[in-house]
């Protein structure tokens, strides 16, 4: 399968990534369901895919000199290494960057990852299709799947609480509450994230089946199989010819099943002029503003929209989009450094908000709260946010709901919106 466009191909997108699955060969399938132009989201099919391997040795001998020269030189460690691939042939690269790969970055306080999943992975895919953008995805399956949230009213709510006190108390002005929802591996994976996109098309979704996993940073790790069926509308960054796009997605609002289209405008609206809302989502805007700082051309970070409100399937969603052109000698990996993890998913300040979330949340996260990544030959890359997703791994599964925590955040609306957001996998 080399790279070519298919539209109009007899073999849908959907098709060719559920013959491989069959089959067991890794691929990254990466949806586009909603085609928005503006977002400039491709549908992407990576197979032949091969470990992006880093040099152990140079890593080895610096573990002992120090956090930051580590931090640096396994930074280079993932430039010099994605360079090789694209110079053996590689069409693109995959990356998978976890919430607990956060410790790589800055002090960012994380869990051990979950179930030893690497913290990143970089996956080289040596061929590429590239299908219609919107193509409908089709199942003829009604597989449900018992969910078993590891947190109730009360635990959620007595988190909560300690949030708002210590935002009283002056150290947060928001944090990222979030808890898991165990549930069995489903018995059809295809299936299952085919009628979510009948029922929630988005810009960022990917369907992941790798049937072994590489340790890059960690060598200890045993490898195992994985899985991640993402239906994320989040866009975490991308890069096109030096520009940079950031797009936080703070604020929600439920949709119930069945409204009519005068109900979901009235719920659309009503979180457009929500003061509480909007402050959510301004406080991450200032902070991926912020990190854009660091990497990008002095005076050229800019916000081009502001509490934007998108409509889905079962929620409504505001978001913002803050852009800034790169620095020259920058790239994709100084982007990722500076940006990571999500200031949707962490809350600000940033490093305080991630002790508090340590603190808080029973476990890791994985992938969720995460990033996954797809690398061109030419520098350009597009992350999504990890979230909407399920996570298979080690014959478990997982789909992980929070939401920003603010000073004026209610008890009763912050979990219903947890509930909203488990809606996708419920049915």
């Amino acid at each position: 399968m080399s790279r070519r466009a298919v539209t109009g191909s007899p073999v849908s997108l959907q098709q060719a990534a559920q013959s491989l699955r069959a089959r067991g060969v890794p691929f990254a399938a990466l949806v586009s369901a909603a085609a928005r132009a503006g977002l400039g989201r491709r549908s992407l099919l990576a197979t032949a895919l091969t470990p992006v391997e880093l040099e152990a040795s140079n890593l080895a001998r610096l573990r002992g000199s120090g956090r930051e020269a580590y931090r640096r030189a396994l930074q280079a460690e993932w430039r010099t290494a994605t360079q090789r691939a694209f110079a053996s042939g590689a069409k693109g690269v995959l990356v998978l960057v976890s919430h607990e790969a956060a410790e790589l970055f800055d002090d960012f306080a994380t869990h051990e990852p979950w179930l030893n999943l690497p913290r990143i992975q970089l996956w080289a895919a040596f061929e590429l299709a590239e299908f219609e953008a919107g193509e409908p995805w089709v199942s003829h399956s009604v597989e449900r799947l018992p969910l078993n949230p590891l947190w109730d009213a009360s635990t959620h709510a007595s988190a909560l609480q300690e949030v708002q006190a210590a935002i009283a108390a002056g150290e947060l002005y928001q944090a990222c509450l979030t808890y898991p929802i165990k549930t069995p591996v489903p018995t059809d994976p295809g299936q299952l994230f085919a009628r979510w996109l009948m029922e929630q098309p988005v810009d960022h979704a990917a369907w992941v089946h790798l049937p072994r996993v590489v340790a890059q940073v960690d060598p200890h790790i045993e490898l195992s199989d994985f899985e991640l069926l993402c239906c994320s509308p989040e866009r975490f960054f991308s890069l096109r010819a030096g520009e940079v796009f950031v797009q936080p997605m703070k604020g929600t609002r439920a949709i119930p099943a069945g409204a009519q289209p005068e109900q979901v405008a009235a719920i659309a609206q009503a979180l457009a002029t929500s003061s509480k809302d909007r402050a959510e989502n301004i406080m991450i805007v200032d902070l991926m503003r912020n990190d854009l700082g660091r990497v990008c051309r002095p005076g050229s970070v800019k916000l081009e929209a502001l509490c934007q409100v998108d409509t889905y399937a079962s929620v409504a969603q505001m978001t913002s989009t803050v852009v800034g052109q790169l620095e020259q000698a920058r790239d994709i990996w100084d982007v990722l450094a500076a940006c990571f993890p999500p200031g949707s998913m962490t809350g600000a300040p940033k490093i305080e908000a991630t002790r508090w979330i340590r603190q808080l949340e029973s476990g890791p996260r994985g992938m969720y709260g995460g990033a996954l990544g797809w690398l061109e030959p030419n520098g350009d890359a597009e992350f999504n946010v990890v979230i909407r997703s399920l996570q298979c791994y080690r014959g478990q599964a997982r789909w992980d709901v929070g939401g920003g925590i603010v000073a004026d955040s209610t008890v009763g609306e912050e979990w219903e919106e947890t509930r909203a957001k488990a809606a996708l996998l419920s049915g």
